[in-house]
This record gives C-alpha cells, sequence and structure tokens, in this order.
C-alpha cells in the first residue's frame, strides 16, 4: 500500500523510514531554497514555511510519543490538532530560517529514539488503537515524505 497523494510505501522497513526521517531536513532545505517567498500563503493552504514548523512538531511528538513506547506505553498517546497547535504557536509568523535550524536538531532527537525505541513496545492510541514502534515511525517518516512534496510544490 502507497499513499494515493505522495506515494510514500506503507510497507517501508523501519530502518529505512529512519533513514528517510534523518535525510529529510537537507532535502527540506534544498526544497524551500527554490520558493521565492516561503511565507506566502494561498486561500486555506500552509505557506512553506508553515510545512518545516509543522515538520519540527511533528518530529518532537514523535520522540515524545516513542519514548512513550518504550518507557511508560501504559499510559498511552493523545491525539493532536495539527491546526490548532499551528494557530497556537502561529507558524505564519515563525521564520524559516530558524526551522531550517531547529529541523535538523528535531530530526537527530528522533532518530536517535526511534533507532533505540524496542519493536516490540506497543502502546493505545484513541483512534488507532494500539500502535507499535514500527507504526510510529513509518507515520512520522510519511509526514516528512509527505510536507516535502507540498513544500516543492511552492517552489
Amino acid at each position: 500500500p502507497a499513499c494515493t497523494e505522495c506515494g510514500f510505501d506503507w510497507t517501508l522497513p523501519r530502518q529505512s523510514a529512519i533513514e528517510l526521517v534523518a535525510a529529510g531536513p537537507e532535502a527540506v532545505t534544498a526544497a524551500l531554497t527554490a520558493v521565492p517567498d516561503p511565507m506566502q500563503r494561498t486561500t486555506d493552504r500552509w505557506s512553506a514555511s508553515m510545512y518545516v514548523w509543522h515538520l519540527v512538531d511533528v518530529l518532537r511528538i514523535g520522540t515524545e510519543r516513542l519514548l512513550t513506547l518504550a518507557h511508560d506505553p501504559g499510559s498511552g498517546i493523545p491525539c493532536w490538532d495539527e491546526n490548532a497547535l499551528a494557530e497556537d504557536r502561529r507558524y505564519q509568523h515563525l521564520s524559516p530560517a530558524v526551522g531550517l535550524l531547529v529541523l535538523p536538531l528535531a530530526a537527530r532527537e528522533w532518530a536517535e529514539v526511534a533507532s533505540a525505541t524496542p519493536a516490540t513496545a506497543e502502546v493505545s492510541h484513541p483512534q488507532y488503537g494500539t500502535l507499535g514502534a514500527i507504526d510510529i515511525i513509518r507515520r512520522n517518516a510519511h509526514e516528512v515524505h509527505h510536507h516535502l512534496m507540498d513544500i516543492n510544490h511552492w517552489g
């Protein structure tokens, strides 16, 4: 199975998904460099810069979820609203240059935690039920892959 919009392969092996996320910041930097005005929005779409900040938060939250999976799976992981977070953090006003500095830090930390998370660990999610490490790793890798496509759309 693949994402119908971006082609992400949902059967991607764990290590390949981790490598995709680790390589994401470099690809995002190249894509954002090609965007004439990274803060420009049209209609209801996010700007290219907003997608960078979204990826920062996806990876930070992903790191927290993987740590929960490894260290306190009984607590479960909650849903989060990406649009509400974007509004609360005021993505539209955050610096694209700073986003490109923060993204590699978030990706590096995420990759370290993802590599160390036991493959057999499971956690409960209110919408998706039981999730294992590979589920969270693939979801985060999909976000990087998919939103790189979104940023490239602006270039």
